[in-house]
């Protein structure tokens, strides 16, 4: 570039970035890292989607009207101050899905929520992207979800395209969750452990999983219809040892139409794990290393979701660095720890000013 662009320019060229257009580089982005054999499951048997909401601006404004308008629902978002002078926001709420089963966890699509959606109603059609873009690739064979997008709807969909769901279950389905505590608190004192985790050490604690599951929910009827693909239910029990020894235990149930024997015990439990890989390794990282949760600089029109897909495309090319081709092996030949996000950050730099000196010269800042 000879000059720096302004940021007019800037602001002008973001409002008209094709929100679909970008999608759909994603999307040939991680097909052509699943065609290089970049995304082989690890530890499991199939690849694994996850599905989460992503919050990416608070605005002053309603986004030409597709910002969702302050709501009970919505009320952990408001900035500081909003509470008591009344004074109006909007948010920009997503759907995002990541391959969890992957070392590298790239992100592979992005839904928006309109005005007056939530996310399990959006959640089709996240599904129904998914089937489009991935659908004739061996990439992904089970959805995974937490239990705000748990319903018979979405279980019938996902089952009727031909995937393998786990949902999470808590009590925003009374009936379901209710059966899976009578049927599986009792096995905790009763039964040993189908599969344990080993202690692993994070934020100066340790932590464990155990796993119960029972098939006795299988086409569970309740109020709503009957779970005709529901095979099995589980119970994870997470124990959390601090320094003093004491241990605090936290349950959580899902519901799945896997087969009885699809999963060893023990894989069930990296599953469940590498369920939370969607906050750790993507939202997080979006958020505290990529300051996504800070907010973009345009945000009028279709910017704030056109930015965060290219945010996306670049997370997902810097992330496979991190976790693949600048890892190395240890002497026995297991992965080492990442690079910290900004000692690759540096790396890029470095080479982008080798690459292009003069280029970078005008932007002193990047």
């Amino acid at each position: 570039m000879p000059k720096p662009i302004s940021d007019t320019t800037l602001d002008t060229e973001a409002r008209r970035l094709d929100e679909p257009y970008l999608h759909d580089k994603l999307v040939a982005q991680v097909r052509d890292m699943h065609r290089s054999k970049m995304l082989s499951p690890v530890g499991l048997p199939c690849g694994v989607a996850t599905v989460d909401g992503k919050h990416l601006a608070t605005l002053n404004h309603d986004a030409g009207g597709r910002a969702q308008p302050r709501s009970d629902e919505n009320k952990k978002w408001q900035p500081k101050g909003t509470a008591k002078t009344g004074k109006p926001y909007f948010l920009a709420p997503v759907l995002r899905a990541v391959l969890t089963s992957a070392e590298a966890k790239p992100t592979l699509a992005q839904v928006a929520m309109g005005p007056h959606e939530g996310e399990s109603t959006v959640f089709p059609r996240m599904v129904e992207a998914l089937h489009k873009a991935y659908g004739r690739s061996d990439m992904i064979d089970i959805i995974d979800a937490d239990a705000g997008l748990t319903s018979l709807a979405n279980a019938d969909l996902v089952d009727k395209l031909g995937y393998g769901y786990v949902f999470a279950l808590k009590g925003n389905q009374p009936e379901l969750f209710a059966e899976a505590r009578a049927l599986l608190e009792p096995m905790t004192a009763s039964q040993p452990p189908e599969a344990e985790s080993a202690w692993e050490g994070r934020n100066g604690k340790q932590i464990r999983r155990r796993l119960w599951r029972t098939p006795e929910m299988q086409r569970f009827q309740n109020s709503v219809g009957t779970w005709s693909h529901l095979r099995q239910t589980w119970l994870v029990r997470q124990e959390t040892r601090n320094k003093q020894g004491s241990v605090e235990i936290e349950d959580r149930f899902f519901v799945t139409s896997l087969l009885w024997n699809y999963f060893k015990p023990i894989q069930i439990l990296l599953l469940v794990r590498g369920h939370w890989g969607i906050e750790n390794d993507s939202n997080n990282s979006l958020d505290l290393q990529w300051l996504e949760d800070s907010g973009p600089w345009c945000t009028r029109g279709n910017a704030v979701w056109a930015l965060g897909l290219l945010r996306l495309m670049a997370y997902n090319a810097v992330q496979y660095l991190r976790k693949r081709r600048l890892r190395r092996n240890d002497k026995i030949g297991a992965w080492m720890s990442p690079m910290r996000w900004r000692t690759v950050f540096k790396l890029i730099r470095q080479a982008l000013e080798n690459a292009a000196p003069v280029s970078l010269q005008v932007f002193p800042g990047v």
